[in-house]
């Protein structure tokens, strides 16, 4: 479905600048489950997603059977990509597997060597495991893109969103979209694919801006909501408070903590307010269906 006539069902202009704030990498520590979970309850995010092979994805999918209103997702791991601190597929799937054993670093790596079928089996796996565990998601997405690196994949990926009954991320290929798609080298068939779901799909997708200090951070974030487009736009963030161990997983440590704070502050939500940008989530698109 357009994000038009999405817009027309949720009663709001059919020009709307509609808004997903969308937390990434749920489940990687404790630090991310931490600030994630303060965001979906007091600030502005309307979503999450979480890497289930990840050690701190059990925890964070207890606290959600006690807020199963909010948005959670699975967010398909398929890449183990720090330096020091690295994890394992669920399934026994040589090719997702790098010579020590954790998953490839990025995404070229996977397509290099696991099979579709490897993909498949491994994400089933994952939406299966928050199941089992007792919890329904709402959506699936994909970290860091490997899911869509190749149209194998992006074909198990679309067809166990549809075993499952869940919206997946996927972008509405619009001409601009296709344009962009195909600079960054995904194969055309991809947009055909995407074309033919009828599930609510974005209208754009990009992640926070980046800065030296919080400031830049901030005042950065305001103008991409300022130059959000009409549509339904997915704007990621990947917050975590700050630590010793967010230090020595990632060099982004900074970064993460100033999102998580640019989007607790009443300024943000005043921002959002001012600019009439409407912030929706997957169950409130799902609804218009």
């Amino acid at each position: 479905m357009k994000a038009q006539d999405i817009a027309k069902k949720l009663g709001y202009p059919p020009n709307a600048r509609m808004l997903i704030v969308h937390c990434d990498d749920v489940g990687m520590s404790w630090e991310a489950n931490a600030a994630t979970k303060e965001l979906l309850t007091d600030g502005i995010p309307t979503s999450c997603s979480v890497m289930m092979p990840c050690p701190w994805a059990y925890e964070f999918m207890e606290w959600y059977k006690n807020h199963s209103d909010l948005d959670v997702g699975i967010h398909v791991t398929l890449t183990s990509e720090w330096a020091t601190y690295r994890w394992r597929p669920l399934t026994s799937s040589p090719g997702l597997l790098d010579r020590y054993g954790f998953m490839h670093r990025q995404p070229q790596a996977v397509v290099e060597s696991a099979s579709a079928e490897e993909i498949k089996k491994e994400t089933a796996a994952q939406i299966q495991q928050a199941l089992d565990w007792g919890v329904r998601p709402t959506h699936i997405d994909t970290h860091m893109g490997t899911s869509l690196a190749c149209l194998d994949y992006a074909e198990a990926y679309v067809e166990l969103a549809r075993k499952y009954n869940l919206p997946p991320m996927l972008l509405e290929p619009e001409p601009k979209v296709q344009a962009e798609l195909q600079a960054q080298g995904y194969d055309p068939r991809l947009i055909d694919l995407m074309a033919r779901e009828s599930t609510p799909k974005l209208s754009a997708l990009f992640g926070a801006a980046w800065g030296r200090t919080y400031e830049e951070v901030k005042q950065g974030i305001y103008r991409q909501l300022e130059n959000l487009e009409p549509g339904i736009t997915y704007l990621i963030i990947h917050p975590a408070l700050e630590s010793e161990t967010m230090r020595t997983i990632t060099d982004s440590w900074q970064q993460r903590y100033w999102e998580y704070k640019v989007f607790m502050e009443d300024e943000t939500r005043d921002k959002i307010d001012e600019l009439d940008i409407k912030l929706v989530s997957w169950r409130k698109l799902v609804s218009a269906v």
